[in-house]
């Protein structure tokens, strides 16, 4: 059965953000929403995974309106907005951690944020 037009902009419209979401992204969160935010670096691949290599961690996102969704191996999940070269939003364990976070891709332009120490990987384990 043919698609018709909409269904094929729509499918158009999703690969370019697929393509546009893919790469280097630099993530700051937040476990409690204190204000104070660990920042990690975080590879969105095309095929729809992802990974934070200095924290060994992996799992899966999709994207659809401007919303993003992403679920560590764990099941730990952030939800957010998406806008251009930003992202935010909040996470979950589903197990009493909850959190906020915002992503930027890498090279675009903002200022540094200030080291905390890590308390909580991004997937909400707790660092030893």
């Amino acid at each position: 059965m043919p698609i018709d037009k909409t269904q094929l902009l729509e499918i158009i419209e999703n690969q370019v953000i697929y393509m546009a979401i893919s790469g280097q992204w630099n993530l700051h969160y937040s476990w409690g929403c204190s204000g104070s935010y660990i920042q990690v670096g975080i590879t969105f691949n095309s095929n729809g995974t992802f990974s934070i290599p200095s924290q060994n961690l992996a799992g899966r996102w999709t994207q659809n309106d401007g919303m993003i969704l992403w679920q560590f191996n764990n099941n730990a999940s952030y939800g957010g907005n998406l806008a251009g070269n930003a992202m935010v939003g909040i996470m979950s364990t589903f197990a009493g951690l909850n959190g906020c976070w915002y992503a930027i891709k890498a090279g675009s332009t903002v200022m540094p944020a200030e080291e905390e120490k890590v308390e909580f990987d991004a997937a909400g384990e707790e660092v030893k």
